[in-house]
């Protein structure tokens, strides 16, 4: 019992620190659709304004310090800005996560529990690319759409460019691109964790 609630918590330690790389990583990924998209003749706005602007928001979510959003050159409706209070509280709950996990992780490596649970680590590999081919199947947009109505309970998240004009600049693209960095991510973790696993069951046998 005591091994499977560690093997868990090194679960969800390994999905919060590939959510937080992927946020940090969604940055500078940002920059460059700016100019691969032309995000700037959709706003009419300079990259710089766009890339300011962005930063503000993003300085918003990841900062735990910062309690208000104010992008100069976007302004934001009252659901507009509670959907991005929403989405810094998923943030914060996954930094968290983030960093009072990490114990659990550590021993899981130093027991080397992958050795115990090498079949379900193979398992847990495989499910975030079967999500993965359901997005393609249906459609990135079907996906991002049933994605936030689990997330969010209300309808905050449907942005109307009229009165939320950052959506404007923030094009689904972005967000599959992110999707698949995390991924990326997540499947790399997981492979060196299997690796290490495979390698340990070699020596031993």
């Amino acid at each position: 019992m005591r091994d499977k609630v560690i093997f868990g918590f090194s679960i969800l330690w390994i999905i919060a620190l590939s959510v937080t790389l992927t946020i940090f990583l969604a940055i500078p990924l940002f920059f460059g659709e700016i100019f691969w998209y032309q995000l700037t003749d959709l706003v009419q706005m300079t990259a710089g304004k766009i890339w300011h602007n962005f930063l503000i928001l993003m300085n918003y979510l990841i900062n735990p310090l910062e309690t208000k959003l104010s992008m100069p050159d976007f302004p934001s409706s009252a659901s507009g800005l509670h959907h991005f209070a929403e989405v810094k509280n998923l943030f914060m709950l996954v930094f968290f996560l983030t960093i009072i996990l990490i114990p659990f992780t550590i021993r899981f490596i130093k027991e080397n529990l992958s050795l115990v649970f090498h079949n379900a680590l193979r398992v847990v590999m495989l499910f975030p690319l079967a999500i993965g081919v359901i997005a393609w199947l249906i459609g990135f947009d079907q996906f991002f759409v049933a994605f936030h109505e689990v997330l969010f309970r209300d309808n905050s998240w449907l942005f109307d460019p009229a009165t939320d004009p950052i959506i404007s600049v923030l094009p689904e693209q972005f967000f599959m691109h992110s999707f698949l960095i995390f991924l990326l991510i997540y499947e790399l973790i997981f492979f060196v964790i299997y690796r290490r696993g495979t390698l340990f069951l070699k020596k031993k046998y």
